[in-house]
């Protein structure tokens, strides 16, 4: 019975340590998908800065703060936010800024945001936001101003082409 009992028990080790060895690469798999549970909870800002820096697009097909977005864009702002109100039965919310820059557009600063899918917004925060052509949804809100800082750099940078391209 001695020499059956070792084979055994090595193939029962043996099982367990594969099964623990892919209960770990899946964990590793799972987290390198998802970007890891920290990750996930950084906020679309942080994804859509992320996005611009790699070269990412935003509506036109344009990168934000580039001057094709410029001259395609209906307003880019920034500003303070003023109130972040729910819409009843829209499951969105409506923001209004007290804008103290106009890169492109003039007038009363409101949008529409998805609460559920973005960084949460607060009376006082500081923002900047370009608005497509057609729309109430911003395609960028980016938050604070170490955010917005290099924003800025870049779209100020991009006023003068901006200014000499059409939108087509």
């Amino acid at each position: 019975h001695r020499g059956r009992r070792r084979p055994l028990k090595a193939a029962l080790g043996a099982l367990v340590a594969a099964a623990a060895a892919t209960v770990v690469v899946g964990m590793g798999w799972l987290v390198t998908q998802t970007g890891g549970a920290a990750d996930s909870d950084a906020g679309s800002s942080a994804a859509q800065a992320d996005s611009r820096e790699a070269g990412g697009k935003d509506a036109g097909g344009a990168a934000f703060g580039s001057p094709r977005y410029l001259a395609c864009a209906r307003l880019v702002a920034e500003g303070t936010v003023l109130t972040v109100d729910p819409v009843p039965g829209a499951g969105a919310e409506r923001v209004t800024l007290r804008a103290s820059r106009y890169y492109k557009g003039e007038g009363e600063v409101t949008f529409l945001r998805d609460p559920a899918g973005d960084v949460p917004l607060h009376e006082g925060d500081r923002v900047l936001v370009g608005m497509p052509a057609e729309g109430v949804h911003p395609d960028t809100v980016v938050v604070g101003e170490a955010d917005i800082a290099p924003e800025r750099v870049r779209i100020t940078a991009s006023l003068p082409e901006s200014r000499t391209l059409t939108c087509d």
